[in-house]
């Protein structure tokens, strides 16, 4: 095939291959990279091809590399030590940078083996001993494995022995001859003994990672307790080198220059150790890297040829215009960055309908492309559009030089965008810019946390570029057009804007009311309320245009708020923070986001309310990270918002929603400030406070009295209170004026939204009588408040550390994490149940949230300490995983808890163990004796039957706990009954203990409520 040929085939922005020599071996890399259809081959090509498959091993030649000459030895119980057997398993992970590889002579090929130089041998089997192998991106080691090894090595039963310990792979490990690698070992052992002792090296970067434990999974688990360390083993190698020919690539830094100079970076593989370049305009270079000047306009096409000692390849590059002669616009200042993160920066530009597309290039940081230039007619739209990379959200910015006087000023701000990926919007060319000259156009991306872009200071992590514009003469007539701000006015103050085409050069406007003006945008204020058509006549040299808006404009001059005490500008807005919607009561808006600041949107936009009724609201919030959004009411009109005219919250959400009680109002009938904030979570709370990054906005609403009589409301947090303190909140509809609670102690209290405080254990009826102008309700909720006996809320959590004993008889135990947070990791301390004179002890499971993952359990011994026999240890999800469903008795008077969790962590909804525990003086019988019969039915609703097995004895009573142990029902059934029934129709869904308890002992069932 001819060079010419080629290149007609290469894609732009591609290097493609056009001649070299190829061999074919046995190897997979030969094959994937090295394997064009025969008939391509010049016959001598073939022949040495035929005689290279017949001789394969003459491709390759064998070598051994050491890494690591330290003399650092570990102790019998330190790590690292792939030969560790302080505890049952041990796994390594050790990470050799390419560059250490390459620095000892080692290229692309094979890696046969790998030894372990040791210092003192253990002399112990280590079962299920494996070696893996892998390439990974990472440059250090973390508390973390590398994933996707190979095993190359095992599994067996291996000895170790002093001296170098090699393990020959079972199949070799092809090396790309510049990836960095990791080296896994690991086994599991019966029992435990000492560590082998190995010479080591201390390297600059966390370099081993490992893990000494007990758990059988050791090698397969993702997760456990690792450890990084700077002590590297030292490693022997045995490798054989691949003799292959390089693979030609290349990268250019741009296929169109201004100045001339192109950046060329080598990609070729493997180990070229000679470069050739042309550069299409006569200009060569024998260097790897070599930046390159031209010297004369045109469009050239660069050939790289590379070589070693076993062939060459060439590869032809995309074709470079360079345009260093031609017209480009008047110098500006240089917005020079130092970004260098990957994803960053601008990919695609349009300007009209010049198209760029290029990869984000963060590490150019500015780039002048302004010898590339489309034209536009004055007076016309452009189009202007970017596109960024996507490794975060971007602030970009583009302006245009229209006075061509190398300064970028706010009016030359042409487009803003925040918090996205790509911008577009249509700019009008003024009629005034200079015409027949490029002008430069400045393009800017950059991280939206970043500072505002500003034209003439480099982007923190993004990037610049430059482009040409020619504004060409404009001789067609104008074509009319404009917009105005506020279409409804509440002081009349109206400001217009044209937007006329074909540049115009004299505007004349008739506001409907008798006034006029001649300027481009005037500001006109209209001193009667009415409804206005507006007429705009723009002219120049080539004609006239008309255009007239009939009912445009809408003046209500009563409409108008008592001013504002305040009206709180952003601070620095950011990332897409503010509020972009609003729907309450009558009102639907929407707006930017906080990049507008604080907004007066009272005048049009008005929440028709009665106190007393309930109104949904929604709040839209911009960019993708929550906020705090409030609302407050000018209740009594005065123009100030104080705390109590705060009347609704949604904080730490994105576009919150919900439904609002309009309280009981001041002024009714008139309209009413209503103001809105949206801002950082936990920045602003008052309504006159600077927003950090969001912003405020102000509404309108009026509020009519409310004709009915209250309906009577409430709820309570908690309902079952250990401290005896417990918040009331008012809930009743149709504003009510007075409250008067009975909290079923004796304690009452007129407040609108009591705290009260229950000193005496008990169950409690609360009621709550409201009354307005219209009339009285009252609610009472029956059994609603509960404060358990002190014992039932001593929930006590397993410890982290010191084991302790408990000998009271009675309690609650949760893991360590507490009743209701996730579990801790680690091994816990051990917790010791052995209640003085006890003969047995009781565990009480009503909850069992392990986990899916065999790291995680729960250990518990029959007697008093962690050398007792084993009962576990148990894991898993669900009261279904333990002996019993969760109810487990000793066999002597004590019993012990442990918790074990090597998982890196539990997941959310891991809510490990809470039980309760009671005991018996006198034994228990066994489960088989139980006097419980049926139970029915399941889940149960207003009621639950059970029948007994054989007659009961006095005194027996029928008990039904909750998932905190807490008793809510405690019945005495009666001797010889033989069946009895319970009433729970008042009780919450949820799980539930059922326990029969006599003098003799206690028999529990786990039942559902719904």
């Amino acid at each position: 095939m001819k060079e010419a040929d080629v290149r007609r085939n290469v894609p732009q922005g591609s290097t493609t291959r056009i001649g070299r020599i190829s061999t074919k071996a046995r190897h997979s890399y030969i094959v994937s990279h090295f394997k064009p259809p025969m008939k391509t081959l010049p016959t001598r090509l073939v022949v040495l091809v035929i005689i290279l498959s017949i001789s394969p091993l003459s491709l390759f030649s064998q070598e051994e590399i050491t890494i690591g000459t330290g003399t650092d030895i570990n102790g019998f119980n330190e790590f690292p030590a792939p030969y560790g057997n302080a505890l049952n398993g041990g796994r390594h992970q050790m990470l050799i940078l390419g560059s250490e590889l390459q620095a000892e002579g080692m290229s692309v090929g094979d890696i046969l083996s790998v030894a372990f130089d040791v210092a003192t041998a253990s002399f112990i089997n280590y079962e299920g001993f494996t070696v893996s192998i892998g390439t990974t991106t990472e440059t250090e080691m973390t508390a973390a494995w590398i994933p996707g090894l190979t095993t190359v090595w095992g599994p067996t039963t291996y000895t170790d022995q002093v001296g170098w310990n090699t393990h020959t792979f079972d199949a070799p490990f092809f090396w790309d001859g510049s990836s960095n690698i990791v080296v896994q070992t690991c086994f599991y052992n019966q029992e435990s003994n000492f560590n082998a002792q190995f010479n080591q090296s201390i390297t600059p970067f966390f370099s081993t990672t490992s893990r000494s434990t007990p758990n059988p999974n050791v090698c397969t688990s993702l997760t456990g307790t690792l450890i990084p360390h700077q002590l590297r083993p030292n490693m022997r190698f045995l490798w054989q080198s691949l003799e292959v020919p390089p693979v030609g690539s290349f990268t250019q830094s741009t296929t169109n220059s201004c100045n001339g100079t192109v950046q060329f970076t080598d990609l070729s593989t493997p180990t070229p150790t000679a470069w050739e370049w042309t550069f299409g305009d006569g200009g060569t270079s024998t260097e790897q890297n070599p930046e390159y000047t031209y010297l004369s306009d045109g469009t050239w096409v660069p050939q790289l040829i590379v070589t070693n000692a076993f062939g060459a390849d060439t590869v032809v590059g995309s074709a470079i215009t360079v345009s260093t002669a031609g017209p480009q616009p008047v110098d500006a200042c240089d917005p020079l960055s130092s970004g260098t993160i990957d994803g960053f920066g601008i990919v695609s530009i349009e300007l009209g309908a010049l198209v760029v597309n290029s990869p984000d290039q963060p590490a150019e940081g500015y780039a002048d492309r302004s010898c590339q230039s489309e034209s536009v007619l004055a007076g016309t739209l452009l189009h202007v559009a970017m596109t960024t990379g996507t490794v975060a959200t971007h602030n970009m910015r583009v302006w245009i030089d229209w006075d061509n006087n190398g300064e970028f000023i706010n009016t030359e701000l042409v487009l803003t965008a925040n918090s996205g990926f790509s911008a577009t919007g249509e700019v009008p060319v003024p009629a005034l810019s200079v015409l027949n000259t490029p002008l430069r156009v400045r393009y800017m991306a950059d991280y939206d946390f970043s500072p505002t872009p500003d034209p003439c200071v480099g982007p923190q992590f993004g990037q610049a570029e430059d482009y040409a514009l020619i504004v060409l003469p404009n001789s067609e007539p104008p074509t009319a057009g404009f917009s105005a701000t506020p279409l409804f006015s509440c002081d009349g103050a109206i400001q217009f804007t044209d937007a006329s085409l074909n540049a115009p050069t004299s505007w004349t406007w008739d506001f409907g009311d008798l006034g006029s003006s001649n300027e481009q945008s005037p500001q006109h204020t209209y001193t009667s309320s009415g409804t206005y058509t507006v007429q705009l006549t723009v002219s120049n040299l080539n004609g006239e245009d008309i255009l007239i808006s009939t009912d445009l404009i809408t003046v209500d001059l009563g409409a108008s708020l008592v001013p504002a005490a305040c009206t709180p500008a952003t601070q620095s807005y950011c990332c897409g923070f503010g509020i972009t919607s609003v729907s309450f009561a009558g009102i639907i808006n929407t707006s930017v986001d906080g990049a507008e600041g604080y907004v007066d949107r009272s005048c049009g936009n008005i929440a028709n309310v009665t106190e007393g009724q309930s109104y949904s609201i929604s709040i839209s919030t911009g960019g993708t990270l929550n906020h705090d959004v409030r609302m407050w009411m000018d209740l009594n009109n005065d123009g100030d918002f104080t705390t109590n005219e705060l009347v609704w919250s949604a904080l730490d959400q994105q576009d919150p929603s919900g439904n609002f009680v309009m309280p009981a109002g001041d002024v009714y009938g008139t309209a009413l400030r209503l103001r809105l904030m949206a801002d950082v979570v936990g920045e602003t709370t008052g309504a006159c406070e600077q927003p950090f990054y969001g912003q405020f906005e102000d509404y309108s609403v009026i509020v009519a009295p409310n004709p009915n009589p209250p309906n009577a409301a409430f709820t309570a947090t908690p309902t079952t209170s250990c401290s005896g303190f417990v918040q009331f909140t008012d809930a009743s509809a149709n504003a009510p004026q007075t409250w008067a609670w009975n909290f079923g102690d004796g304690g009452t209290s007129t407040e609108q939204s009591p705290l009260y405080h229950y000193l005496d254990p008990g169950t409690y009826d609360v009621t709550l009588t409201v009354t307005n102008d219209n009339g009285s309700d009252v609610q009472t909720n029956v059994n609603y408040i509960t404060v358990p006996e002190p014992w039932v809320c001593d929930t006590l959590e397993v410890p982290n550390f010191d084991d302790v004993t408990y000998t009271d008889c009675q309690g609650i135990l949760s893991d360590n994490g507490g009743p209701y947070a996730p579990y801790q990791t680690g091994t816990s301390a051990a917790v010791t149940i052995a209640p003085t004179g006890a003969e047995v002890v009781i565990l009480d499971f009503s909850q069992f949230q392990w986990g899916n993952n065999d790291n995680r359990w729960l250990e518990i011994y029959d007697g008093p300490n962690i050398f007792s026999p084993q009962l576990g240890p148990f894991t898993g999800n669900g009261l279904g995983q333990l002996p019993n469903g969760g109810l487990i008795t000793s066999s002597g008077s004590s019993i012990t808890l442990r918790q074990e969790s090597n998982g890196g962590g539990p997941p959310p909804n891991s809510a490990g163990f809470l039980l309760t525990w009671e005991c018996s003086f006198t034994g228990v019988p066994d489960l088989d004796a139980s006097p419980i019969g049926n139970i029915w039915p399941q889940p149960a609703s207003e009621d639950l039957n059970i029948s007994f097995v054989r007659p009961l004895e006095t005194g027996t009573h029928i008990v039904l706990r909750n998932a905190l142990g807490a008793i809510v029902l405690d019945e005495l059934p009666g001797r010889s009954a033989k069946s009895h029934n319970l009433a729970t129709g008042t009780l919450s869904a949820g799980a539930y203990i059922l326990s029969v308890e006599s003098a003799t002992g206690r028999w529990n069932r786990s039942i559902i409520l719904n």
